[in-house]
């Protein structure tokens, strides 16, 4: 089925995308303490005591593509006697790479764009805006490429960053449950009669 090893080099390229961050976050003073693989990448899980500034969350959410587009550069430059595997080894690097910048919700463009835009709720609406137009348009390349190739990858990627890219609904009480919001209490009322 995989005759170009695609898969065993994207699995590499992967790694190392998450080997970028893992040293950045090292770098910087920070402890991983869980990792959990999902279908879009690996969630690494830190230490409560870790340095948790912009220049941090920016500089570690870089890492990875910038590990992704670091190799890219390497084996373009030395990487001659490769063969055609190293055409395939520079695409998968700039494609994880490039694509991890785009600042959708679940990527590391998306965790940039909402560290930057942290503050006020009319910043975080203008990054689910951008996170959730941008990943309507690339819906709309997967449906050309589904279309032109009868490739449903990046019309599902899509669909994925698209879902990520809703306002979360508030979270509390436990077990991943929805909580609801409280019931404002009544307020008097001047036509309700005063108690004695």
């Amino acid at each position: 089925m995989d005759t170009q090893g695609v898969v065993l080099w994207g699995a590499a390229a992967c790694a190392l995308h998450e080997g970028g961050h893992y040293l950045a976050i090292r770098l910087l003073g920070g402890r991983v303490t869980g990792l959990r693989l999902t279908c879009v990448g690996a969630e690494m899980r830190l230490s409560a005591s870790d340095p948790n500034g912009r220049a941090f969350r920016i500089l570690t959410a870089l890492a990875g593509p910038a590990a992704n587009l670091a190799a890219a550069a390497a084996i373009t430059r030395w990487g001659e006697g490769m063969g055609e595997e190293r055409y395939l080894l520079i695409g998968l690097n700039l494609s994880l790479g490039l694509f991890n910048l785009l600042p959708i919700a679940g990527l590391d463009g998306g965790r940039i764009l909402r560290t930057l835009l942290e503050g006020g709720a009319w910043k975080r609406s203008w990054g689910q805006g951008i996170s959730l137009a941008l990943a309507l348009a690339l819906g709309g390349a997967g449906i050309w490429l589904l279309l032109q190739r009868g490739n449903p990858t990046l019309l599902l990627t899509a669909g994925w960053l698209g879902i990520l890219s809703l306002p979360e609904p508030e979270r509390g009480g436990g077990r991943g449950r929805l909580r609801r919001k409280p019931l404002q209490s009544p307020k008097k009322c001047d036509i309700l009669p005063k108690s004695e």
